[in-house]
């Protein structure tokens, strides 16, 4: 890494893209997200999309911060070496704080209002996190909400209903895979937090039609898999 020694980096996570590193930079306690070479594809295209996906990545946490979001700070990047070196935000998962258990129901449903608050916040700026989720938030030892992860992020001109649904519908599929039991309950605080979004109505209505198409098609494969084929 440039200005740094690699050395004083020690793995934190490795994951299908990219792996995370802490360590030190300049006396700082920081990050570094690293993405690797694919031996499946191509040598030249396969650094050409790390490269583009490292740009852009650090662009979405920039944009994202003067937006208003809580997102690490960006001490560095390296286009050559496709690595990123950020802010490390001492916390825990959201996820994993919310499966421990040991704060309040109404705590939590505040903190799904906030969620929705910024994604809603996001989406005005037109930026697709890509993969919203409660794995992908960090609750500082603040008590403050870090967006984590914009691997899979992009940015729209378009504000297109469909693209902003679409994240909604990854979001709610993670509250039903990792907090099934309140589902309900939380999706509704955080869709009370999302309307800040001048155009929420319409992406909450798209949503809703993506969801039923899901289930219509999920419904379908169900039927032809354990049903006599004359009653599908």
């Amino acid at each position: 890494m440039r200005n740094n020694q690699e050395g004083s980096w020690r793995i934190l996570s490795k994951g299908a893209e990219a792996t995370l590193y802490v360590g030190e930079f300049f006396g700082m306690l920081a990050v570094k997200k690293v993405r690797h070479p694919k031996k499946y594809r191509d040598p030249n295209l396969d650094l050409k999309l790390r490269r583009m996906r490292t740009r852009r990545e650090a662009r979405l946490l920039v944009v994202s911060k003067r937006a208003g979001v809580l997102v690490p700070f960006v001490y560095d990047v390296d286009i050559e070496n496709c690595s990123i070196v950020m802010e490390y935000v001492s916390g825990e998962l959201l996820r994993d704080y919310i499966v421990r258990g040991t704060s309040e129901y109404q705590r939590i449903l505040n903190i799904f209002r906030d969620l929705g608050k910024i994604l809603a916040k996001l989406h005005e700026s037109g930026i697709i996190h890509g993969d919203f989720t409660t794995s992908n938030i960090i609750v500082s030892e603040d008590h403050e909400l870090f967006v984590i992860d914009f691997g899979l992020g992009y940015t729209t001109s378009s504000r297109d209903p469909e693209d902003f649904a679409v994240e909604l519908r990854v979001f709610s599929r993670g509250l039903e895979v990792f907090h099934a039991k309140n589902y309900g309950e939380y999706f509704s605080a955080f869709l009370d937090g999302y309307r800040i979004y001048p155009n929420a109505d319409r992406v909450i209505e798209r949503f809703r039609e993506i969801f039923m198409r899901g289930r219509y098609v999920a419904e379908r494969r169900i039927r032809k898999k354990f049903l006599p084929q004359n009653e599908t």
